[in-house]
């Protein structure tokens, strides 16, 4: 690709990602991708070059660790600044965007730097993806469950293409579970939001029968101690599980983007041991994994919406 040449993911591109065909891509999806700018450009020369060199002295310097105590402080301040957006706009659809995706930054796609016509564009696949998985996933359940719910912006967005269902979000932190009840106050759909901590699952949280269960950037902030979530899920009343979380296994080190993100994600700790422990449940007959799969798209640093399903194997 040339440095001016600009490109389009169309639903065909996406459609292969997620690992179906066009056919397959529901309505609603395939208006969305069809209304939105997926156009983009290689960055390329010197642009290139300078954007590596940055990425480099960004992970050097980088110093946060994920699952530290002190990081609670920092979610509760963090989702506690959506809140207070939220009260005072009320606008959702702007104030539940988390901050971290940021508009106009170059981005991941296919193993390249690319840079997007559309500065809102990760917000935009995000939209795309979940569109997608909750089409594909969630039709046939009655219940639908967010741990680490975050702003609640997935939970509301669901609940807009099944209005007929019930949606439950949890977090670690209050400001979080504050948001999914201002939400539920407003929108019949979300029931009830609880504070949920995945590192001390509390075994009287009850996730109902016919119930789908995902997360979305959460089991990355646990920092490779997920023994303790994965049997809660287990021994739930669960029926699918459904995860949107990055996974360094799936980089390919022989290609430096690849490289660049894998340095960054392990040095931080996320998602460790993730794909790994899902394969050794599977191994012991506890789980089946319907799909586990790289999507090739993610921020500056890492490529953070991978996508894995699993079912548990419960004795009759």
């Amino acid at each position: 690709m040339k440095q001016d040449e600009v490109n389009n993911i169309d639903l065909e591109t996406l459609a292969g990602s997620f690992g179906v065909s066009p056919n397959l891509i529901n309505h609603g999806t395939a208006d969305l991708i069809a209304k939105t700018d997926l156009r983009f450009r290689p960055v390329v020369g010197v642009e290139l070059e300078n954007l590596i060199l940055e990425v480099l002295h960004r992970i050097e310097a980088d110093s946060q660790v994920v699952g530290a105590p002190e990081r609670k402080e920092r979610w509760q301040n963090g989702w506690s600044e959506n809140l207070h957006e939220l009260y005072s706009s009320g606008d959702e659809n702007s104030s539940l965007v988390p901050k971290f995706i940021r508009p106009g930054a170059p981005i991941r796609w296919m193993q390249r730097y690319v840079r997007t016509e559309d500065p809102l564009f990760e917000l935009n696949y995000v939209k795309i993806l979940r569109s997608w998985f909750a089409n594909q996933f969630f039709s046939e359940f009655e219940n639908i469950y967010e741990f680490g719910c975050g702003t609640g912006f997935n939970l509301l967005e669901i609940s807009k293409i099944f209005p007929q269902k019930k949606f439950f979000g949890s977090d670690f932190v209050e400001a979080s579970v504050e948001i999914v009840r201002t939400l539920a106050s407003k929108h019949k759909p979300i029931k009830a939001g609880q504070v949920f901590d995945m590192l001390r699952p509390d075994p009287s949280y009850e996730i109902l029968a016919n119930s789908a269960v995902f997360t979305f950037g959460a089991i990355e902030q646990l920092a490779g101690d997920i023994d303790p979530i994965f049997e809660f899920f287990l021994e739930s009343k669960g029926e699918l599980f459904l995860h949107i979380e990055p996974e360094a296994d799936f980089y390919d080190q022989k290609n430096l983007f690849d490289h660049l993100a894998y340095k960054f994600q392990t040095k931080r700790g996320y998602s460790r041991g993730l794909s790994r422990k899902l394969r050794e449940l599977e191994s012991a007959g506890r789980l089946q994994i319907i799909d586990s799969r790289r999507l090739f798209f993610g921020s500056l640093f890492m490529e953070g919406y991978n996508l894995f399903v699993w079912k548990p194997r419960r004795s009759a």
